[in-house]
């Protein structure tokens, strides 16, 4: 859980360094964690994980706005209602979740396979993440 929670607050995983991105605002991940040394794209198609994650959370919170909005209005809401009600959680918030699913990612992915010893730095060897 402390992996995943790392993962939600823009932390490595491993360490729990908080300085991955370059700048906020230009979503710009480091390669490499400036701690303990991991490197984030640990395989060919990493990213692509991280855009899965962004998609789900995104097509889910569409969903949800949809359905509160049948249930709070009623189902003879027009269509151009709910998209009034949508669009903006469809639009704005894949673009301030993506440095979070990139993180996250990083942190499931940390949780299904586990750094090597050569992947992090000396001093960081003796963290299991769990």
């Amino acid at each position: 859980m402390k992996v995943l929670w790392r993962g939600l607050t823009l932390a490595c995983g491993v360490c729990g360094s908080r300085t991955l991105f370059r700048k906020w605002g230009m979503f710009t991940m480091v390669d490499d964690c400036p701690r303990c040394g991991l490197h984030f794209e640990r395989m060919d198609g990493h990213s692509l994980g991280a855009v899965a994650v962004n998609t789900m959370t995104s097509s889910a919170l569409v969903l949800t706005v949809v359905a509160l909005a049948l249930v709070i209005i009623g189902t003879d809401a027009s269509t151009s209602t709910l998209l009034l009600l949508a669009a903006p959680a469809g639009l704005i918030f894949p673009i301030l979740f993506d440095p979070v699913s990139r993180t996250l990612w990083n942190a499931i992915e940390l949780l299904m396979r586990p750094p090597q010893a050569n992947e992090i730095r000396k001093e960081f060897r003796h963290i299991k993440v769990r």
